[in-house]
């Protein structure tokens, strides 16, 4: 397929304007259709496109482990960052193409393999491929890594595929019919686009929600997975960091993130408590929770997703410093969804005693829900709960669940009558922290002290790698917050094994992707990774570098030719030079570059004909190209056998 002028330039734009390169591909579309306005052309070989390809090739994953490490050790965002930047790290391939001679390239010069097929081979078939097309086509899917769901890059993204197809369209078939059949596709598209995104997101969410675990996630609901967190709990992705004094380290045991205070079916709900404007101290970067003194201070690192999270907290936290944020909002239950941008958010969390930033209780926080009320004034009688004091009433309460163990899978369902919380305090005994959780909010509540569910992170794991304390996706944690003596208190009933027991499932080669974590981590913080100024002028130079060497090399090869050209070709008299013009201005036309080889193989005529045409172009190619050339008869051999051709050959 001819491509139309200018579309070339089109895409190189349309790809720089949607990946906000525009200063790069500006130069890169001006070179890719300046080859139609000159006359500069190379003798590129299948050698010298294998090179282009090797250097394509080495610069990508070049491109790949510099964004690799520049964006934390994530991978996907690595490869989406490095698939973005395709048109440019194929556009030294695609120019050598457009400047070449033939205007083509061989297919083995893209592929090893091939090459390797035609070295063992050499009569091997190598079909001849233009890598224009294709480009266009990359062009316009690379640009869509950069952008979200915008109708702009749809209409682009159309309109440079309208290009490519009108000098593709059928001519005998009326232009308006072609626009209106274009329209129609386009439109149509632009559903299955919409419809498309939609179903991106719903998978989005649903990956997100199963590959984090990150419990909490959602300051509205906690999902409480019961019966399948226990595949979540065997990632080790480290997504956060507390450097504190180990003395001190008991206060950061827990870190909260959200709370809940109604539970419909499986799902905690956190009702009566919007998220709300916070504002900053004058410097902007200061955030005062609660008043008071601060008693102690601890340096954080917080993983971010698409540059927000929900703050992990300690109980106590007065005051936030060095936290430049975009944006922060809170509400009555502690959760503050703070976005930041980047990968890694670092802050100071000054703090006192108590739980200071949460809402006194109200009677949404004594209520249980129909289906489990029956159960757990059950238990709370037996328990004698109601006889007691919070205080012992609580420490009761915690000595009954201590009789219980801890597991990630459930081994049977529920029976019929009964809920997973209602199964666990009364049957099975055994579960893991989201049901210790909900198990003791409700039964603290039933004993009349007011309670809500809460998520977060638990940190007990020291990496002396880091000097820091770390928690991974695994630590995700739930407990209880109950109202005890006129103020909020932590209350976690989760049996303390849980945490080496989840240890030692981890992986033996756990140790040394830490290392890659530590390093990845150290190296994303020098900054986001983008290309200013110094990196537009590596490329520039380095582009002036290849033009120079390429300008250089056929300088070389018109010193060659000149310096040949006083000399006689060897074999320029070879009387097959006649039989080709004339068989093919009158018989079989011969097609631009084609072999002389294939060219006969078209022709018609009986066997013994086109055997003796083979041989006389035996001896042409011996007399053209051979150092030794031919011996005297075989010289005669060539003239009479082409003369013979010339004078008997009848179409």
């Amino acid at each position: 397929m001819k491509l139309p002028p200018l579309l070339l330039a089109a895409a190189a734009l349309f790809w720089g304007w949607q990946a906000d390169a525009l200063i790069l591909a500006a130069p890169l579309a001006a070179a890719l259709e300046a080859q139609r306005w000159t006359a500069l052309r190379f003798a590129f070989g299948a050698r010298e496109f294998s090179r282009f390809a090797t250097l394509c090739s080495v610069g990508f994953v070049a491109l790949l482990g510099w964004l690799l490490a520049s964006n934390g050790g994530s991978f996907s965002r690595a490869v989406m960052s490095a698939f973005l930047w395709l048109p440019a790290v194929l556009a030294p391939l695609l120019l050598a193409q457009l400047y070449s001679v033939e205007g083509r390239m061989p297919l083995s010069a893209l592929f090893t393999t091939l090459k390797l097929m035609k070295a063992r081979n050499p009569a091997l078939h190598d079909p001849i491929v233009d890598l224009a097309a294709p480009y266009v086509v990359i062009c316009i899917v690379a640009a869509s890594a950069q952008t979200a769901h915008r109708a702009d890059y749809y209409i682009g993204a159309v309109l440079v595929g309208a290009w490519a197809l009108y000098g593709a369209r059928a001519r005998h078939a009326p232009l308006a019919a072609w626009a209106l059949a274009l329209g129609i596709a386009a439109g149509a598209g632009f559903g299955i686009y919409n419809g498309l995104h939609l179903v991106q997101v719903a998978i989005e969410e649903w990956a997100s929600e199963w590959y984090s675990g990150e419990l909490g996630a959602d300051p509205y609901r906690s999902d409480s997975k019961l019966g399948s967190v226990g595949r979540l709990k065997e990632i080790g992705t480290i997504v956060l960091r507390v450097y504190a004094r180990p003395p001190d380290i008991g206060r950061f045991q827990l870190l909260h993130r959200a709370s809940y205070n109604r539970l419909n079916g499986d799902t905690w709900l956190a009702r009566n408590a919007p998220m709300e404007a916070f504002q900053p101290e004058l410097d902007g970067a200061t955030w005062t929770l609660a008043p008071g003194t601060p008693q102690w201070s601890a340096r954080f690192a917080a993983r971010l997703e698409s540059g927000k999270t929900l703050l992990a907290l300690p109980a106590g936290s007065q005051r936030i410093t060095g936290a430049a944020a975009i944006e922060w909002r809170r509400n009555a239950l502690g959760a503050s969804r703070v976005e930041f941008g980047g990968d890694w958010a670092h802050y100071t969390v000054e703090g006192g005693r108590g739980i200071l930033d949460y809402a006194a209780p109200g009677p949404i926080d004594s209520s249980i829900p129909a289906r489990e009320r029956q159960e757990f004034e059950r238990l709370a009688a037996e328990l004698g709960l109601a006889a007691l004091d919070p205080e012992e009433a609580l420490r009761r309460v915690r000595q009954h669940f201590a009789t219980f163990s801890y597991s990630t899978y459930r081994e049977a369902p529920v029976p019929a009558g009964s809920t997973p919380l209602g199964d666990f305090v009364r049957r099975t005994k055994s579960g893991h922290c989201e049901y210790f959780a909900g198990a003791t909010t409700l039964l603290l509540r039933a004993a009349g002290i007011p309670a809500r569910y809460a998520t977060g992170y638990a940190v007990q794991e020291y990496s002396a790698l880091e000097d820091a304390y770390i928690a991974r996706t695994r630590h995700a944690h739930a407990w209880t917050r109950a109202w005890i003596g006129g103020r909020w208190i932590d209350v976690d009933t989760t049996p303390p094994a849980w945490f080496d027991e989840e240890a030692s499932r981890a992986p033996f080669w756990q140790a040394a992707a830490d290392v890659l974590r530590w390093a990845a981590f150290r190296w994303s913080q020098r900054g986001e990774t983008r290309l200013g100024a110094s990196g537009y002028a590596l490329i520039a130079l380095l582009g002036a570098l290849l033009a120079w060497r390429l300008l250089r090399g056929r300088r070389a090869a018109r010193r060659a030719e000149a310096s040949a050209a006083g000399r006689p070709l060897q074999g320029a008299d070879s009387e097959f030079y006649a039989v080709e013009r004339a068989l093919s201005q009158k018989h079989v036309p011969r097609e631009p570059h084609e072999p002389l080889a294939a060219w006969i193989a078209r022709f018609g005529g009986s066997e013994e004909w086109r055997r003796r045409l083979a041989a006389a172009l035996a001896l042409h190619y011996r007399y053209r190209f051979d150092p030794a050339g031919l011996s005297t008869d075989e010289r005669k051999a060539l003239r009479s056998a082409c003369l013979s051709i010339m004078a008997e050959w009848e179409p």
